[in-house]
C-alpha cells in the first residue's frame, strides 16, 4: 500500500495501535528543552506497567536521512520506534534503543523490538500535552459524530414520514375496499328481501332513516307473532278441553291475556 504523505501513514499506524488496545495520539508537542513534535504516541492503559511509546513516522528514505534528532524523544518515552513502509530502512541502521515497525502488504509488524528505556523527563508537562491534544481530538470527533447523527436523523425522519404515508395509504385503500364490498352485499340483500334495486353506486341504498324504520318494524312484527302464538295456543286448548288432550288451561289463559294486554 502506497501513502501520499507521512500524515496518511501516521493515521494508519494510529488506527492499528488503537486496534491493539493502546491509547493513541498524533502530532503531540514535546514541551521543554527538547522541543519537537512526536508523530504518534501510544500509551498502554495500565497503572502497574507504565508503557509510553513514541513512533517517528518516515514515508521516504530522504526524510529518514535528514532526521538525526529523533533519539531525543527517549527522554519522555519508555520505547521508541521508527515507523516506515516495508523495505525502506534496515533494522541494523538503528541504535539499540530504537525499534522498527513497518507497514507491509498484510499490515503493520515489528521488525526490531527496542530496549525498554527509563525516561528522565516523563513528567506532568508531557502528560498534560497528551490530555490537551486528546481532548481536542475527542471534541472534533464529537462534533463530527453530532453532525453525522443530525444528518442521519433528518434522513431517517424523511424516510419515516414516507413509510408512514405509504402505510396509511395502503390501510385506507384496504379499508375502503372492504367497506365497498360490504355495502354491495347489503345492497343485494335489500334487493332480494325488500325489492329495492341494487346499483353499483351507493346512492341506490335506503337512507339511514328508512333502514331504522325497517329494523323497528321487524322487531315489532316478531313481537306480534309471539303474542298471536300464545293466543292461538289458548284457543286450541279450549277446543280440546273436553277430550282431555291438553292440560294447563289456566296457564295458557294467563299467557293469552298477557299477550292481549301487550298487543
Amino acid at each position: 500500500m502506497k501513502f501520499n504523505n507521512e500524515r496518511e501513514l501516521q493515521e494508519d499506524l494510529a488506527k492499528y495501535l488503537r486496534e491493539c488496545g493502546y491509547l493513541t495520539y498524533t502530532e503531540i508537542e514535546i514541551k521543554g528543552g527538547r522541543g519537537g513534535r512526536a508523530d504518534v504516541v501510544a500509551v498502554k492503559p495500565s497503572y502497574a506497567n507504565k508503557d509510553c511509546r513514541i513512533y517517528e513516522v518516515k514515508n521516504n528514505r530522504a526524510a529518514f536521512d535528514r532526521d538525526t534528532k529523533y533519539e531525543k524523544y527517549l527522554d519522555v518515552c519508555h520505547r521508541m520506534f521508527i515507523a516506515c513502509p516495508k523495505g525502506m530502512i534496515a533494522k541494523d541502521e538503528l541504535p539499540p534503543k530504537i525499534g522498527l515497525i513497518v507497514k507491509g502488504e498484510n499490515g503493520w509488524y515489528v521488525v526490531k523490538s527496542p530496549r525498554r528505556n527509563i525516561p528522565k523527563d516523563f513528567n506532568i508537562d508531557f502528560v498534560l500535552s497528551l490530555l490537551y491534544h486528546g481532548y481536542e481530538e475527542t471534541q472534533g470527533q464529537r462534533k463530527l459524530r453530532d453532525h453525522i447523527i443530525a444528518k442521519d436523523n433528518v434522513a431517517l425522519n424523511y424516510r419515516a414520514k414516507n413509510i408512514g404515508y405509504e402505510i396509511a395509504r395502503r390501510l385506507d385503500r384496504d379499508r375502503e375496499t372492504q367497506v365497498e364490498e360490504w355495502i354491495l352485499k347489503v345492497a343485494k340483500l335489500f334487493e332480494k328481501y325488500m325489492g329495492i334495486p341494487a346499483k353499483e353506486r351507493f346512492d341506490g341504498l335506503p337512507s339511514v332513516y328508512d333502514i331504522e324504520h325497517i329494523l323497528r318494524g321487524s322487531r315489532n312484527y316478531e313481537k306480534e307473532l309471539s303474542n298471536l302464538r300464545r293466543i292461538g295456543e289458548y284457543i286450541c286448548s279450549l277446543e280440546h278441553e273436553e277430550d282431555g288432550m291438553y292440560s294447563g288451561l289456566g296457564i295458557r289463559r294467563e299467557k293469552a291475556l298477557e299477550a292481549i294486554g301487550n298487543a
